[in-house]
């Protein structure tokens, strides 16, 4: 297997990036044997803001290169697209399983059921 880390997959996948045709033909010859880690979903999450692309075609497109479906990471995209959290709060909102323990209200709006730290139940 050959690892890609972030770069690669935003040169290939931002038609404007000046390393596409590189990541192109690198794509062409190591198109079945290219895997990543967690850290580069983490790290496309946050790209994601800054280059304004849609995170949940960004981490879709990427799982169908390495042919592996990360299915936490789509639903933090999903959280960050359609609930606005961040891409931290996005990750631990997939992460979670539903609740989770926090003061971070960004968590209520996304419908996640939020053990208050700030008024702890009795």
């Amino acid at each position: 297997m050959v690892y890609a880390d972030t770069d690669f997959f935003l040169a290939l996948l931002k038609p404007s990036d000046w390393l596409n045709e590189n990541a192109r033909k690198i794509y062409e010859r190591y198109m079945d044997e290219i895997t990543t880690s967690e850290a580069t979903f983490l790290e496309l999450l946050i790209l994601s803001k800054k280059f304004s692309l849609d995170p949940v075609r960004l981490l879709a497109a990427v799982m169908a290169i390495i042919g592996e479906e990360n299915e936490d990471y789509l639903r933090a995209a999903y959280y960050m697209k359609e609930h606005s959290l961040n891409p931290f709060d996005a990750v631990h909102a997939a992460k979670c399983g539903g609740r989770i323990i926090s003061s971070d209200k960004a968590f209520d709006r996304a419908g996640i059921k939020r053990i208050k730290l700030e008024s702890p139940e009795k």
